[in-house]
């Protein structure tokens, strides 16, 4: 499916379309090679939405993904008003008409001095400076005749009549005017004050004649009243983090900063200080800071052969912090223990060297800006408020949020641009909200977003960008939604189509295929026993098409049932409880998970699942095993069962990151393969040794490529790209190698050929077989036995994972293993989840625990328990609201149980037997 979407119909689409630019424009772009077909007619510029993350850089956001910050920008700039960040006051433009608006308003009536400062010039005596005044036409000045005392107003004349006038003064301030705030003195009142902001450098004061109490300071421009502190005008730039004009000076707009993170360099408290604990000193290079510590610690009492973390905490402080005037490692100690931290301040001094900078990398994190506090924004941008709010702290709220509080102001923007932007604003936010992502904020980084909402994401972006007459493909979109989201989804895709572009989607959700207008299955097997179209029709011609496998199961014909019988859950398990959960949206949750048992977690999407399996879980008890956590959240307690024998949350992350591994090398069955190629004839003939047949090390490998296979290419302003080796074309090998043959096939042609068409070929070694028989039963013999891992897709990578717990549980422990997954029917069709399914029951067999995230009803009516989370998204989820087997799950009031009831085929509860729930107002 996805060779003819992407590989085929999208690289066409895009090729003819890069190709319509100029020689110099392509030069930067990312051309595709021509899909081997002998004509494509009536092919629209294409644009491919994959179910990939690609993002890396800390810059990109939700925001920035969905242009949303752009806008943002031009709207905040024209509606935010700008806040004292001394007083917290208001900091208004005061031109001479706002300034007679607000002192008439707050002192109708009244008779007040309008005045100014003036400042004596270092090489000028106020003599001077008086006698010009009065030349002027300037009478009096407000002076402090003693700082103990209240100003007077002097006379200028009488001023000038003293010997040595205004002694010991830097400053005085000049009565401009004297007059009553009547609507009759307007126009003499703006007069007075455009003149004394003139001749007052853009500042001036209103007073009460009696005391001289001041009611107003006003400054022209954006200046603070109190502190004198200047401010720029509101523009774009100000409010982009991607502006050396609004980006926090320290972090540059990143809103972290990178940092020497001490948890790396003591990773694992588990460990002793003899046994390891401090990883930066172990090896040669640096292996006398420990020497050092050793002797420190014996002279000091510290035990050496102690668990890290059961140090007392002033022992660990020793060994971290060192001692006051610590020398430097290698040189000054035993003078002071210089401690890891004065270790590591010390390398900081030679960056200068690469080698220093490297190992530096290895220990370094990032953390949050000192400076911004993650707001990415520089002081005076954060100045500026909205109804209360600065920018980031609009970007921290929750889609679901944002929108209803914009949405209220939509009638008080005025201006042009801001009006035009708050539109489209709305409407993006709209279209995410309408995706099932309306628990995402606008600041989350995009590299932290799982494949399915990147490509949501990055669907909002284009219906933003109101393209026609385009080819859109997606790439599973619905991965990721709950049941209940769907339906918004498909809305979503027919507006795309509605305004005249073609949208193919390669899908296996059952609502997505029953809202299609035309459907094309291929099949009518995986990997090189398919290719072929097995159906290609509408819906009602799908239901009379036998030869269709998504027909069978889509009308019926076949179906996944659930477990004749589940495995019990009672007072007696043992369950892994979770007390005080807080993180993101979960809130001092509570939570039991039994052991031995097929365990998913349900809810609507953004309910705080995987918040709940990797930070809480899968984090915690890495924390209480003392090993290295990044995000963990905040846990009371751990209490059950925890000596598992590993711990492992298999995600859908890539198994490698460039071609050089494959699945013989992954399941250790390569190293047999190489064996028995090197006990032919002909290699022993030839003097070709196993290792000859290695393409990571040896001689027989292809000399240009080094056994990769692939030549890497580096693209201008692009990731770099692997194209197959011009001298091996991809066959890894040198040609003697390639000429050896076993069983007919030489070792390329083995590489070549799928792990299904390879099993017979080793049924006299069992060795081999019982490998690549894992690898068939999680459903991925379609694979061939040299396919780069870094070209597995999420699901495929997931599944892989699988097949070290199929075996039985190792002997030397005893201890079985938790495992954690993460929507592991990712890009299944249900015939291969009922594989897949096949496979999670044998490992439970086996005595492993395994914890589910899944939306996909086959797996939730096959589960032992069911935890569902919710009952929305984002700050209206992370709560358990049903929890039992499918059956009881199914009886419950809650989003997912209506989907659930259709899978196992049970009624909807009538309302005399529906579970009595009060109302959202509270009433009974």
């Amino acid at each position: 499916k996805s060779s003819l979407a992407f590989d085929t119909l999208y690289a066409e689409g895009q090729r003819r379309y890069v190709e319509t630019f100029s020689a110099y424009t392509r030069q930067f772009l990312d051309l595709l090679s021509k899909p081997q077909v002998d004509s494509i007619e009536n092919i629209r510029p294409s644009i491919a939405i994959e179910q990939t993350n690609t993002v890396k850089t800390s810059r990109s956001t939700v925001g920035t993904m969905t242009e949303l910050t752009d806008f943002f920008k031009v709207w905040f700039a024209q509606v935010a008003r700008l806040y004292d960040p001394a007083t917290g006051l208001l900091i208004n433009d005061d031109h001479p008409a706002a300034i007679w608006q607000r002192i008439s308003a707050a002192h109708p009536g009244e008779t007040l001095l309008v005045t100014f400062r003036v400042r004596r010039p270092e090489k000028l005596a106020w003599r001077e400076v008086l006698a010009s005044l009065l030349g002027q036409t300037y009478q009096r000045v407000i002076v402090a005749v003693d700082p103990s005392r209240e100003p007077i107003v002097a006379r200028i004349e009488d001023l000038l009549r003293e010997a040595d006038p205004l002694a010991g003064t830097s400053e005085v301030e000049v009565v401009q005017d004297r007059l009553r705030i009547t609507e009759g003195e307007r126009a003499r009142f703006v007069e007075a004050a455009e003149t004394a902001l003139h001749f007052g450098n853009g500042e001036l004061r209103a007073l009460v004649p009696e005391g001289l109490r001041e009611v107003g300071r006003f400054c022209r421009g954006l200046c603070s009243p109190v502190t004198g502190q200047r401010f720029r005008a509101a523009s774009p730039a100000l409010f982009s983090f991607n502006s050396p004009l609004g980006a926090c000076p320290q972090c540059r707009g990143f809103g972290r900063v990178i940092e020497v993170d001490y948890r790396l360099a003591i990773p694992d408290g588990s460990k002793s200080i003899s046994e390891g604990a401090i990883r930066c000193w172990e090896g040669e290079v640096y292996g006398e800071s420990k020497k050092d510590l050793i002797r420190f610690a014996r002279s000091r009492g510290i035990p050496v052969d102690t668990p890290f973390a059961d140090l007392s905490p002033d022992h660990r402080a020793l060994v971290v912090d060192g001692e006051p005037d610590y020398g430097e490692p290698g040189r000054e100690w035993p003078k002071a223990w210089y401690g890891v931290k004065g270790f590591f301040r010390w390398l900081e001094k030679s960056t200068y060297k690469m080698h220093v900078r490297v190992f530096l990398s290895r220990y370094r994190a990032y953390n949050p800006c000192p400076a911004c506090s993650g707001a990415r924004l520089q002081p005076e941008s954060l100045c500026w408020q909205w109804r209360g709010h600065t920018l980031p702290q609009l970007y921290q709220l929750p889609v679901d949020s944002l929108l209803p509080l914009l949405t209220e102001d939509a009638a008080n923007v005025t201006e042009r641009s801001a009006a035009c932007a708050h539109e489209a604003i709305v409407t993006r936010l709209r279209y995410l909200q309408q995706v099932g992502l309306g628990y995402l904020s606008l600041d989350r980084p995009s590299k932290t977003l799982s494949g399915g909402e990147v490509q949501r994401v990055n669907l909002t972006s284009c219906l933003g960008t109101s393209l026609v007459d385009t080819l859109f493909v997606l790439d599973e979109p619905s991965v990721g939604l709950h049941a209940r989201d769907v339906d918004r989804l498909i809305a979503i895709v027919r507006r795309l189509t509605d305004v005249g572009n073609t949208v193919v989607v390669v899908e296996h959700d059952e609502s997505m295929i029953r809202a299609a207008d035309h459907m094309i299955e291929i099949g009518p097997e995986p990997g090189s026993r398919g290719g072929q179209v097995v159906f290609s029709g509408n819906l009602s011609q799908l239901a009379s098409d036998r030869a269709s496998l998504t027909g069978d199961y889509l009308f019926g014909r076949r179906d996944l049932r659930p477990p004749a019988r589940r495995r019990t859950v009672s007072a007696e398990t043992p369950k892994l409880h979770l007390r005080g959960v807080t993180k993101h949206n979960l809130r001092a949750l509570n939570v039991a998970l039994p052991l031995g048992r097929l365990v998913c977690l349900s809810g609507v999407s953004g309910s705080g699942k995987s918040t709940l399996l990797d930070h809480a879980l899968f984090q915690g008890l890495q924390a209480l095993r003392h090993q290295f956590t990044d995000d963990a959240a905040e846990i009371a307690s751990i209490e059950g069962p925890t000596d598992f024998a590993d711990v492992v949350f298999v995600d859908q992350s890539p198994l490698s990151r460039t071609p050089r591994s494959n699945p013989a090398l992954y399941t250790e069955a390569w190293e047999t393969i190489r064996e028995l190629y090197a006990a032919t004839p002909e290699a022993r003939e030839r003097g070709l040794s196993a290792s000859s047949f290695s393409f990571n090390a040896g001689d027989g490998r292809c000399e240009h490529c080094l056994g990769l296979g692939y030549e890497r290419v580096e693209m201008q302003f692009l990731s770099d790209v692997f194209v197959p080796c011009p001298t091996c074309e991809g066959r890894r090998f040198r040609p003697e190698v390639l000429a050896i043959s076993w069983r007919e096939r030489s070792v390329a042609d083995l590489l070549a050929s799928s792990i299904s068409e390879a099993l017979p070929l080793f049924d006299d070694h069992p060795k081999v077989q019982v490998r690549l028989k894992a690898l068939e039963a999680v459903g991925l013999g379609y694979l061939t036995l040299g396919q780069p891992l870094n070209t597995l897709s999420g699901g495929e990578a997931q599944r892989l994972k699988l097949i070290k717990y199929l075996g039985p549980i190792d002997e030397s422990n005893g201890k079985p293993a938790l495992l954690l997954l993460d929507e592991p029917t990712t890009g299944l069709h249900r015939h291969d989840v009922a594989r897949l399914l096949t496979v999670m029951q044998q490992i439970v067999d086996r005595g492993h625990s395994m914890i589910v995230i899944e939306h996909n009803l086959d797996v939730l009516k096959s589960a032992d328990w069911i935890i569902e989370l919710g009952p929305e998204a984002g700050l209206g989820g992370g709560q358990v609201v049903a929890e039992g087997t499918p059956e009881v799950v199914a009886a419950r009031a809650t989003a997912t149980s209506p989907f659930l009831r259709g899978a196992l085929g049970i009624a909807a509860p009538s309302l005399s037997e529906a579970p009595r729930q009060p109302p959202p107002g509270g009433d009974t």
